[in-house]
Protein backbone atom coordinates (compact mmCIF):
# COMPACT_ATOMS: atom_id res chain seq x y z
CA UNK A 1 0.00 0.00 0.00
CA UNK A 2 1.08 3.46 -0.90
CA UNK A 3 -1.46 5.70 -0.52
CA UNK A 4 -4.29 6.46 1.82
CA UNK A 5 -6.85 5.00 -0.38
CA UNK A 6 -4.55 2.18 -1.22
CA UNK A 7 -5.21 2.20 3.26
CA UNK A 8 -9.07 2.30 2.88
CA UNK A 9 -9.19 -0.31 -0.35
CA UNK A 10 -7.55 -2.77 1.79
CA UNK A 11 -9.96 -1.99 4.86
CA UNK A 12 -13.30 -1.84 3.14
CA UNK A 13 -12.48 -5.29 1.59
CA UNK A 14 -12.61 -6.98 5.18
CA UNK A 15 -16.02 -5.68 6.05
CA UNK A 16 -17.05 -8.51 4.59
CA UNK A 17 -16.03 -10.49 7.81
CA UNK A 18 -18.39 -8.04 9.68
CA UNK A 19 -18.20 -8.33 13.56
CA UNK A 20 -16.72 -11.00 14.87
CA UNK A 21 -17.05 -10.31 19.01
CA UNK A 22 -13.68 -11.90 20.89
CA UNK A 23 -10.10 -10.50 21.77
CA UNK A 24 -8.03 -13.67 20.92
CA UNK A 25 -7.03 -11.82 17.96
CA UNK A 26 -5.99 -8.77 18.96
CA UNK A 27 -3.89 -10.46 21.66
CA UNK A 28 -2.11 -12.32 18.94
CA UNK A 29 -1.73 -9.63 17.30
CA UNK A 30 -0.44 -7.13 20.16
CA UNK A 31 2.21 -10.13 21.12
CA UNK A 32 3.32 -10.34 17.88
CA UNK A 33 4.03 -7.30 16.66
CA UNK A 34 5.40 -6.63 20.14
CA UNK A 35 3.57 -3.59 21.23
CA UNK A 36 3.29 -2.48 25.08
CA UNK A 37 0.14 -0.78 26.64
CA UNK A 38 0.49 3.00 26.97
CA UNK A 39 -1.36 5.30 29.85
CA UNK A 40 -4.70 5.06 28.81
CA UNK A 41 -8.46 5.83 29.36
CA UNK A 42 -10.81 3.61 28.12
CA UNK A 43 -15.15 4.99 27.79
CA UNK A 44 -17.75 3.15 26.78
CA UNK A 45 -21.45 4.33 26.74
CA UNK A 46 -24.53 4.48 24.44
CA UNK A 47 -24.13 8.37 24.08
CA UNK A 48 -21.90 10.54 25.15
CA UNK A 49 -18.63 8.73 24.37
CA UNK A 50 -17.23 11.27 21.67
CA UNK A 51 -18.49 14.20 23.76
CA UNK A 52 -16.34 12.83 26.66
CA UNK A 53 -13.38 12.01 25.08
CA UNK A 54 -13.19 15.37 23.07
CA UNK A 55 -13.43 17.02 26.21
CA UNK A 56 -11.08 14.54 28.27
CA UNK A 57 -8.92 15.34 24.62
CA UNK A 58 -8.98 19.15 25.51
CA UNK A 59 -8.23 19.33 29.52
CA UNK A 60 -4.81 16.60 28.62
CA UNK A 61 -3.46 19.34 25.83
CA UNK A 62 -4.20 22.15 28.44
CA UNK A 63 -2.35 20.41 30.76
CA UNK A 64 0.77 20.48 28.57
CA UNK A 65 0.05 16.56 27.92
CA UNK A 66 0.48 15.06 24.38
CA UNK A 67 -2.69 12.73 23.90
CA UNK A 68 -3.62 10.19 21.36
CA UNK A 69 -7.59 9.21 20.79
CA UNK A 70 -8.77 6.82 19.13
CA UNK A 71 -13.05 7.42 17.94
CA UNK A 72 -15.41 6.27 15.62
CA UNK A 73 -16.99 6.49 13.79
CA UNK A 74 -15.76 10.40 11.88
CA UNK A 75 -17.18 13.27 10.53
CA UNK A 76 -14.73 15.18 8.34
CA UNK A 77 -12.31 12.44 7.27
CA UNK A 78 -11.44 9.35 7.69
CA UNK A 79 -8.08 9.75 9.70
CA UNK A 80 -10.04 11.44 12.18
CA UNK A 81 -10.52 8.39 13.98
CA UNK A 82 -6.75 7.68 14.98
CA UNK A 83 -5.48 11.16 16.49
CA UNK A 84 -2.19 12.76 18.12
CA UNK A 85 -2.66 15.92 20.10
CA UNK A 86 -6.20 16.71 17.97
CA UNK A 87 -4.43 16.43 14.62
CA UNK A 88 -5.55 13.22 12.31
CA UNK A 89 -3.06 10.18 11.58
CA UNK A 90 -0.70 12.08 8.62
CA UNK A 91 -0.86 9.98 5.23
CA UNK A 92 2.59 8.44 5.20
CA UNK A 93 2.02 7.35 9.10
CA UNK A 94 -1.14 5.68 8.15
CA UNK A 95 0.55 3.58 4.96
CA UNK A 96 3.31 2.81 7.03
CA UNK A 97 1.26 1.33 10.12
CA UNK A 98 -1.18 -0.33 7.83
CA UNK A 99 1.45 -2.18 5.78
CA UNK A 100 2.66 -3.55 9.36
CA UNK A 101 -0.46 -4.81 10.69
CA UNK A 102 -1.45 -6.01 7.01
CA UNK A 103 1.77 -8.33 7.23
CA UNK A 104 1.39 -9.27 10.58
CA UNK A 105 -3.00 -9.86 9.96
CA UNK A 106 -1.86 -12.33 6.57
CA UNK A 107 0.01 -15.06 9.37
CA UNK A 108 -2.91 -14.57 11.82
CA UNK A 109 -4.35 -17.84 12.25
CA UNK A 110 -8.01 -16.40 12.28
CA UNK A 111 -9.28 -13.01 9.68
CA UNK A 112 -9.55 -9.83 11.66
CA UNK A 113 -12.11 -7.34 10.91
CA UNK A 114 -11.76 -3.93 9.65
CA UNK A 115 -11.82 -2.01 13.20
CA UNK A 116 -9.51 -4.98 14.38
CA UNK A 117 -7.19 -3.80 11.79
CA UNK A 118 -8.15 -0.16 12.57
CA UNK A 119 -7.28 -0.49 16.32
CA UNK A 120 -4.20 -2.15 15.79
CA UNK A 121 -3.14 0.36 13.19
CA UNK A 122 -3.86 3.10 16.27
CA UNK A 123 -1.95 0.67 18.98
CA UNK A 124 1.41 0.98 15.96
CA UNK A 125 0.74 4.55 15.61
CA UNK A 126 0.64 5.38 19.17
CA UNK A 127 3.86 3.03 19.86
CA UNK A 128 5.97 5.10 17.20
CA UNK A 129 4.73 8.55 18.47
CA UNK A 130 4.41 7.68 22.45
CA UNK A 131 2.12 9.88 24.01
CA UNK A 132 1.73 10.75 27.65
CA UNK A 133 -2.12 9.33 27.61
CA UNK A 134 -4.24 7.73 25.09
CA UNK A 135 -8.01 7.87 25.40
CA UNK A 136 -9.77 4.81 23.58
CA UNK A 137 -13.54 5.19 22.98
CA UNK A 138 -15.20 1.79 22.29
CA UNK A 139 -16.58 0.83 19.01
CA UNK A 140 -19.80 -1.54 20.19
CA UNK A 141 -20.30 -2.61 23.28
CA UNK A 142 -17.16 -2.70 25.69
CA UNK A 143 -16.69 -6.45 27.02
CA UNK A 144 -15.51 -7.81 23.54
CA UNK A 145 -14.73 -4.83 22.17
CA UNK A 146 -11.17 -4.73 20.21
CA UNK A 147 -10.03 -1.92 22.14
CA UNK A 148 -10.88 -4.18 25.45
CA UNK A 149 -7.95 -5.68 25.51
CA UNK A 150 -6.06 -2.97 27.71
CA UNK A 151 -4.78 -4.85 30.78
CA UNK A 152 -4.59 -2.08 33.62
CA UNK A 153 -6.19 1.47 32.07
CA UNK A 154 -5.75 4.32 34.70
CA UNK A 155 -9.24 4.73 34.98
CA UNK A 156 -12.98 3.41 32.65
CA UNK A 157 -15.99 5.87 31.98
CA UNK A 158 -19.25 4.33 30.96
CA UNK A 159 -21.01 7.66 29.88
CA UNK A 160 -24.94 5.77 29.29
CA UNK A 161 -26.94 2.95 28.94
CA UNK A 162 -29.32 3.43 26.22
CA UNK A 163 -31.62 1.22 23.53
CA UNK A 164 -28.91 0.44 21.05
CA UNK A 165 -27.58 -2.46 19.31
CA UNK A 166 -29.67 -4.71 20.94
CA UNK A 167 -29.49 -7.57 18.61
CA UNK A 168 -25.87 -7.90 19.29
CA UNK A 169 -25.39 -6.69 22.80
CA UNK A 170 -29.03 -7.97 24.28
CA UNK A 171 -32.87 -7.08 24.33
CA UNK A 172 -32.90 -5.33 27.94
CA UNK A 173 -31.03 -2.27 29.19
CA UNK A 174 -29.46 -4.72 31.70
CA UNK A 175 -27.40 -6.87 29.59
CA UNK A 176 -26.50 -4.00 27.42
CA UNK A 177 -25.12 -2.47 31.10
CA UNK A 178 -23.04 -5.70 31.60
CA UNK A 179 -21.83 -5.88 27.99
CA UNK A 180 -20.66 -1.88 28.57
CA UNK A 181 -19.35 -2.78 32.46
CA UNK A 182 -16.86 -5.30 30.68
CA UNK A 183 -14.38 -2.45 30.05
CA UNK A 184 -14.18 -2.47 33.73
CA UNK A 185 -10.61 -3.93 35.24
CA UNK A 186 -9.74 -5.35 38.54
CA UNK A 187 -8.24 -2.13 40.68
CA UNK A 188 -9.03 0.67 38.35
CA UNK A 189 -11.45 3.22 38.98
CA UNK A 190 -14.70 3.35 37.12
CA UNK A 191 -16.57 6.80 36.58
CA UNK A 192 -19.98 7.24 35.15
CA UNK A 193 -23.18 9.53 34.78
CA UNK A 194 -25.71 5.81 34.35
CA UNK A 195 -28.91 7.22 35.70
CA UNK A 196 -31.28 3.95 36.27
CA UNK A 197 -30.85 2.98 39.52
CA UNK A 198 -30.89 -0.37 38.55
CA UNK A 199 -27.97 -0.55 36.11
CA UNK A 200 -26.39 1.40 39.13
CA UNK A 201 -26.95 -1.46 41.48
CA UNK A 202 -25.10 -4.07 38.77
CA UNK A 203 -22.35 -1.69 38.22
CA UNK A 204 -21.34 -1.92 42.27
CA UNK A 205 -22.12 -5.56 42.05
CA UNK A 206 -19.32 -5.46 39.50
CA UNK A 207 -17.06 -2.81 40.80
CA UNK A 208 -17.11 -5.42 44.52
CA UNK A 209 -16.13 -8.39 42.23
CA UNK A 210 -13.18 -7.02 41.20
CA UNK A 211 -12.24 -4.88 43.39
CA UNK A 212 -12.81 -1.18 41.80
CA UNK A 213 -14.23 1.69 43.21
CA UNK A 214 -17.02 3.31 40.92
CA UNK A 215 -17.70 6.93 41.11
CA UNK A 216 -21.06 8.53 39.86
CA UNK A 217 -20.04 11.80 38.34
CA UNK A 218 -23.57 13.57 38.35
CA UNK A 219 -22.84 15.31 41.77
CA UNK A 220 -19.95 17.19 40.29
CA UNK A 221 -22.57 18.94 38.23
CA UNK A 222 -24.27 21.93 40.94
CA UNK A 223 -26.05 23.99 38.12
CA UNK A 224 -26.64 23.81 34.47
CA UNK A 225 -28.35 27.42 32.25
CA UNK A 226 -29.45 26.49 29.32
CA UNK A 227 -29.70 28.36 26.40
CA UNK A 228 -28.01 29.09 22.81
CA UNK A 229 -24.64 28.19 25.27
CA UNK A 230 -24.59 25.82 28.08
CA UNK A 231 -23.64 27.10 30.97
CA UNK A 232 -22.49 24.85 33.89
CA UNK A 233 -20.97 24.84 37.66
CA UNK A 234 -19.16 22.35 38.56
CA UNK A 235 -17.88 21.55 41.76
CA UNK A 236 -15.30 23.64 43.31
CA UNK A 237 -15.46 25.25 39.87
CA UNK A 238 -16.76 28.62 38.78
CA UNK A 239 -19.34 28.59 36.20
CA UNK A 240 -18.02 27.58 32.17
CA UNK A 241 -19.66 28.24 29.54
CA UNK A 242 -19.19 24.40 28.09
CA UNK A 243 -17.66 23.75 23.92
CA UNK A 244 -20.25 21.44 23.35
CA UNK A 245 -23.71 22.29 23.55
CA UNK A 246 -26.55 20.64 25.34
CA UNK A 247 -28.20 19.95 28.79
CA UNK A 248 -26.43 16.33 28.66
CA UNK A 249 -23.20 17.83 27.39
CA UNK A 250 -22.77 18.75 31.08
CA UNK A 251 -22.90 15.46 32.56
CA UNK A 252 -20.40 14.36 29.62
CA UNK A 253 -18.32 17.09 30.82
CA UNK A 254 -18.74 15.97 34.21
CA UNK A 255 -17.19 12.21 33.20
CA UNK A 256 -13.87 14.55 32.07
CA UNK A 257 -13.76 16.51 35.06
CA UNK A 258 -13.44 13.61 37.30
CA UNK A 259 -11.19 11.67 35.45
CA UNK A 260 -8.70 14.36 34.99
CA UNK A 261 -8.90 15.49 38.95
CA UNK A 262 -8.29 11.47 39.56
CA UNK A 263 -5.23 12.08 37.38
CA UNK A 264 -4.21 15.28 38.66
CA UNK A 265 -4.46 17.47 36.54
CA UNK A 266 -4.55 21.35 37.15
CA UNK A 267 -7.51 23.03 38.10
CA UNK A 268 -7.57 26.21 35.21
CA UNK A 269 -6.27 22.91 32.46
CA UNK A 270 -9.65 21.55 33.12
CA UNK A 271 -11.80 24.42 32.87
CA UNK A 272 -10.01 25.49 29.64
CA UNK A 273 -10.40 21.97 28.35
CA UNK A 274 -14.22 22.25 29.02
CA UNK A 275 -14.31 25.43 27.50
CA UNK A 276 -12.29 24.78 24.17
CA UNK A 277 -13.46 21.27 23.75
CA UNK A 278 -15.01 20.59 19.38
CA UNK A 279 -16.47 17.70 18.27
CA UNK A 280 -17.96 18.03 14.80
CA UNK A 281 -21.52 16.57 14.27
CA UNK A 282 -22.48 17.39 18.30
CA UNK A 283 -25.27 20.33 17.78
CA UNK A 284 -22.68 22.00 16.14
CA UNK A 285 -23.53 25.05 13.90
CA UNK A 286 -21.85 25.29 10.70
CA UNK A 287 -23.78 28.12 9.23
CA UNK A 288 -25.23 31.33 11.33
CA UNK A 289 -26.84 32.47 8.12
CA UNK A 290 -28.98 31.16 7.47
CA UNK A 291 -28.76 28.68 10.71
CA UNK A 292 -28.19 25.27 10.27
CA UNK A 293 -27.05 22.69 13.18
CA UNK A 294 -25.62 19.02 12.87
CA UNK A 295 -26.19 16.59 15.73
CA UNK A 296 -25.68 13.12 15.16
CA UNK A 297 -28.28 11.78 17.48
CA UNK A 298 -28.99 7.91 16.13
CA UNK A 299 -31.16 6.24 18.76
CA UNK A 300 -33.78 7.58 20.72
CA UNK A 301 -31.56 8.76 23.86
CA UNK A 302 -29.88 10.70 21.62
CA UNK A 303 -32.74 11.98 20.02
CA UNK A 304 -34.53 13.19 23.21
CA UNK A 305 -30.99 14.89 24.16
CA UNK A 306 -31.10 16.84 20.86
CA UNK A 307 -34.91 17.66 21.32
CA UNK A 308 -34.45 19.31 25.14
CA UNK A 309 -31.82 21.65 23.51
CA UNK A 310 -33.32 22.39 20.22
CA UNK A 311 -36.37 24.25 21.92
CA UNK A 312 -34.18 26.94 23.00
CA UNK A 313 -34.71 27.44 18.86
CA UNK A 314 -37.31 29.36 16.97
CA UNK A 315 -39.07 27.74 14.15
CA UNK A 316 -37.44 24.76 12.84
CA UNK A 317 -37.05 22.46 10.10
CA UNK A 318 -35.59 18.75 10.86
CA UNK A 319 -33.87 16.73 7.90
CA UNK A 320 -33.16 13.37 9.21
CA UNK A 321 -31.88 9.97 8.13
CA UNK A 322 -32.86 7.37 10.31
CA UNK A 323 -31.18 3.78 9.87
CA UNK A 324 -32.94 0.60 9.34
CA UNK A 325 -31.88 -0.97 12.99
CA UNK A 326 -33.51 2.10 14.63
CA UNK A 327 -36.86 2.65 16.23
CA UNK A 328 -38.09 5.33 13.29
CA UNK A 329 -41.42 5.52 14.36
CA UNK A 330 -40.30 6.74 18.38
CA UNK A 331 -37.73 9.14 17.21
CA UNK A 332 -39.92 10.86 14.21
CA UNK A 333 -42.77 11.40 16.80
CA UNK A 334 -39.77 13.18 19.32
CA UNK A 335 -38.43 15.10 16.16
CA UNK A 336 -41.72 16.58 15.32
CA UNK A 337 -42.17 18.38 18.66
CA UNK A 338 -39.51 20.67 17.84
CA UNK A 339 -40.51 21.23 13.89
CA UNK A 340 -41.31 20.32 10.31
CA UNK A 341 -39.63 16.40 10.04
CA UNK A 342 -37.72 16.07 6.42
CA UNK A 343 -36.84 11.95 5.99
CA UNK A 344 -34.30 10.35 3.22
CA UNK A 345 -31.94 8.04 2.58
CA UNK A 346 -28.14 8.00 1.65
CA UNK A 347 -25.46 5.79 0.46
CA UNK A 348 -24.71 3.28 3.06
CA UNK A 349 -25.70 -0.45 3.92
CA UNK A 350 -28.02 0.33 6.85
CA UNK A 351 -29.83 3.08 5.65
CA UNK A 352 -33.63 3.18 4.98
CA UNK A 353 -34.17 3.11 1.32
CA UNK A 354 -36.67 5.33 -0.64
CA UNK A 355 -39.65 2.63 -1.14
CA UNK A 356 -39.18 1.59 2.90
CA UNK A 357 -39.51 5.40 4.29
CA UNK A 358 -42.40 5.77 1.70
CA UNK A 359 -44.26 3.08 3.09
CA UNK A 360 -43.80 3.87 6.50
CA UNK A 361 -45.81 6.97 5.43
CA UNK A 362 -42.59 9.61 5.86
CA UNK A 363 -42.55 13.02 4.29
CA UNK A 364 -39.73 11.90 1.95
CA UNK A 365 -37.39 14.18 0.44
CA UNK A 366 -34.05 14.04 -2.35
CA UNK A 367 -31.86 15.67 0.48
CA UNK A 368 -29.21 16.76 -2.24
CA UNK A 369 -31.65 19.31 -4.34
CA UNK A 370 -34.21 19.94 -1.34
CA UNK A 371 -30.75 21.36 0.98
CA UNK A 372 -29.44 23.06 -1.72
CA UNK A 373 -33.02 25.01 -2.54
CA UNK A 374 -33.48 25.31 1.53
CA UNK A 375 -30.19 27.37 1.23
CA UNK A 376 -30.78 29.24 -1.41
CA UNK A 377 -34.34 30.26 0.38
CA UNK A 378 -34.80 29.04 4.08
CA UNK A 379 -38.49 28.09 4.90
CA UNK A 380 -37.83 28.57 8.48
CA UNK A 381 -35.38 30.22 10.67
CA UNK A 382 -33.54 26.85 11.67
CA UNK A 383 -32.64 24.04 9.99
CA UNK A 384 -31.31 21.05 12.01
CA UNK A 385 -29.73 17.82 10.67
CA UNK A 386 -29.80 14.78 12.36
CA UNK A 387 -30.39 10.89 12.90
CA UNK A 388 -27.26 9.15 11.62
CA UNK A 389 -23.49 10.01 12.09
CA UNK A 390 -22.50 8.76 8.44
CA UNK A 391 -25.05 10.91 7.24
CA UNK A 392 -24.05 14.13 9.12
CA UNK A 393 -20.57 13.28 7.43
CA UNK A 394 -22.24 13.17 4.20
CA UNK A 395 -24.18 16.39 5.23
CA UNK A 396 -21.59 18.56 6.02
CA UNK A 397 -19.56 17.71 2.87
CA UNK A 398 -22.29 19.17 0.93
CA UNK A 399 -22.43 22.02 2.98
CA UNK A 400 -18.99 23.28 3.24
CA UNK A 401 -18.65 23.28 -0.76
CA UNK A 402 -22.58 24.60 -0.86
CA UNK A 403 -22.07 27.68 2.16
CA UNK A 404 -18.80 28.62 0.55
CA UNK A 405 -20.05 28.80 -3.36
CA UNK A 406 -22.98 31.10 -1.48
CA UNK A 407 -20.79 33.24 0.09
CA UNK A 408 -18.68 33.95 -3.45
CA UNK A 409 -22.40 35.39 -4.87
Amino acid sequence: METRQDVFDWLSGQLRFGIKPGLERMNWMIERLGLEERPSVHVAGTNGKGSTVAFLRAMAMENGLSVGTFTSPYIIQFEERIMLNGEPIPEDALVDVANRVKVCADEAPETLTEFELLTMMAWCYFDDTRPALIIWEVGLGGRLDSTNVLTHPLATIVTSIGHDHQGILGDTLEEIAMEKYGIMKRGVPMFHSVEKESLIELLYQKGDDLGSSIHDVRPVVKKIVDGAETVVTYQAMPPVVLGLIGHHQAYNGACAVAVARHLGWKEEAIQSGLERAQHPGRYELVSKRPRIILDGAHNQEGIEALVLQAKQETDVTVLTAILEDKDRDTMVRSLQQIGDVYETTFDFPRARTKAQLEKEGARFIDWQQWLHDWIETPTSEALIVTGSLYFISEVRRFLSENIYLMSKK
